[in-house]
């Protein structure tokens, strides 16, 4: 019987100290996103699978509104169209809230009209943005966060040869908010 009650202790203790080991909690987080490019809009469904230490990994999927209102006279982008997003952060705090960097791809698809003596159009557009990221997110009771970030990318437009859509560098600044369960 002694055997028994120790062998009891002992796996209880065992269980008991490697349970606390275990550090953060897996959650999911759906939210609203927008974000601000010089060259439009992107609003979008925000999903993310956040791991227990430090990792998480987001989607976004949503509707991009073209429209760069410093674009010359003939060019007209008040189109807008399908757009994706995928990407990785990485907190700094060990549960996934606070400061965190990452890294992202942004995928948007929209049609171009020109705006000329002799309409032409429309053209179809496909941007692929690979960037990195920053931001904070704060958690409000455990449930909800909100997260404002700012990121910097490379613009590239993979369909249109136009030479307003040139590669070039962009600067994004974003704005999450949603529940974690």
């Amino acid at each position: 019987m002694k055997k028994v009650i120790t062998i009891f202790f002992l796996v209880f203790f065992f269980n008991a100290s490697h349970a606390q080991m275990e550090v953060g909690y897996n959650t999911t987080d759906v939210g609203a996103e927008f974000q601000y490019y010089k060259d439009g809009k992107f609003i979008g469904l925000h999903l993310a699978r956040n791991s227990k230490l430090h990792h998480s990994f987001h989607a976004t999927i949503g509707y991009y509104m073209a429209g760069d209102p410093t674009a010359s006279f003939y060019y007209n982008q008040n189109n807008g169209g399908l757009g994706v997003e995928l990407g990785y952060r990485y907190y700094t705090d060990l549960r996934p809230h606070g400061f965190f960097i990452g890294a992202k791809v942004d995928l948007f698809t929209y049609k171009i009209m020109l705006d000329t003596q002799t309409p032409e159009g429309p053209y179809t557009s496909m941007i692929f943005i690979p960037s990195i990221e920053t931001g904070y997110m704060i958690l409000i009771n455990d449930m909800f966060f909100i997260s404002p970030t700012i990121s910097f990318g490379y613009k590239t437009n993979l369909q249109s040869k136009m030479s307003a859509d040139e590669k070039r560098s962009v600067l994004v600044f974003g704005i999450s908010l949603g529940a974690k369960f």
